[in-house]
């Protein structure tokens, strides 16, 4: 199988520590890397092998042959990005959120479906072991009527307002209750608000099936502790998932069906990047451009995520900042000595 030609935009915390190494296992060949910080761009190309560094991604897309574009910049520039790699005629690979607003997103969809030109949006957690092999158990007949879910995120955020909550972290969970439940119905929602930056919300949604849930989202608990939880009810059974590393199926006849990854052995999905779905999102990526199928999750996707997030904070007011003026999460410190070029 050839690898696919990658030229990839952004070489920032995020894109460097989770994507960049990512790319082998989803068989994808970095060709070129841009960023505005060319020093930056030069690491990345030394550490993961590109042969070419840009600051400008026109230059990119007009001189490399390329297959295919990774951008993980910020929500800012993530739509003017990628709408210039549709005109090229290039998949595209975003990270979330794909814009700041809905309208922008939607500009983004209808493009893709103007050009026939693919884009796919980095919620990832679909593409995790764990809701991959819930996912599996619910479609089995024998698991019966799907009626319910239950889930939580809990995160230690405290420096942004609600939208930017669930525009940058709710928009994962939201994603992946459509890949497990499928389309929405309805939905009606609590807020709890200490101040703009602390706030909760209780989520109830109606699916188009006829099953009902509930979503809980926080920014209320901690970075450094998972606080992630996952519950499908059957018919007389349920299955739950716990902090994307703790599966159980409890069957219908008491028995108890227990998944966990196997940390202690050498594999690739042992990894972080498998639990996390990060390896996952790009190996899809990849196989939908060679095999031609719908992006999971597609532009379309991000669409019916922004319309649920939009109705809960409709101003769409996107802040960033923080208590102290600067941004220093507990979960960073490990990740900034090797970050250092």
């Amino acid at each position: 199988m050839n690898k696919l030609r990658i030229g990839f935009i952004g070489c920032g915390r995020h894109a460097t520590k989770i994507l960049y190494p990512s790319l082998h296992l989803a068989r994808l060949e970095l060709v070129a890397v841009c960023d505005i910080d060319e020093e930056k761009g030069r690491r990345n190309a030394s550490w993961f092998g590109a042969e070419s560094v840009y600051t400008n991604h026109l230059d990119m897309l007009e001189k490399e042959s390329l297959d295919a574009v990774i951008i993980c910049t910020g929500p800012k520039t993530h739509t003017p990005l990628a709408m210039d790699c549709l005109e090229y005629k290039l998949p595209v690979f975003v990270e979330k959120p794909p814009a700041l607003n809905l309208a922008d997103v939607e500009k983004l969809r209808d493009r893709s479906d103007e050009t026939g030109i693919p884009v796919m949006v980095g919620t990832m957690k679909r593409h995790s072991l764990i809701y991959k092999k819930m996912k599996q158990i619910i479609s089995k007949p024998e698991f019966g009527t799907v009626s319910m879910v239950e889930a939580k995120m809990g995160l230690g955020w405290k420096n942004k307002n609600g939208f930017a909550l669930l525009l940058d972290a709710g928009i994962h969970i939201i994603d992946l209750l459509f890949f497990l439940m499928g389309e929405v119905e309805d939905v009606i929602y609590h807020k709890h608000e200490i101040d703009e930056t602390r706030t909760s919300y209780a989520i109830a949604f109606k699916f188009k099936s006829g099953a009902v849930g509930n979503l809980s989202v926080t920014d209320q608990q901690l970075w450094t502790r998972n606080n992630e939880r996952v519950e499908v009810t059957g018919t007389d059974q349920f299955v739950l998932a716990e902090n994307m590393i703790h599966l159980a199926h409890y069957r219908p006849d008491g028995e108890i069906c227990v998944w966990e990854p196997g940390f202690s052995v050498p594999n690739d999905e042992n990894s972080s990047h498998f639990i996390g779905g990060y390896a996952g999102e790009l190996r899809s990526f990849a196989e939908s451009i060679r095999q031609g199928t719908p992006m999971q999750a597609g532009i379309a996707d991000a669409c019916e995520a922004m319309k649920i997030i939009k109705q809960i904070e409709p101003e769409e007011q996107y802040l960033q900042g923080s208590i102290n003026g600067n941004i220093d999460y507990p979960h960073w410190k490990s990740e900034n000595y090797w970050l250092q070029g």
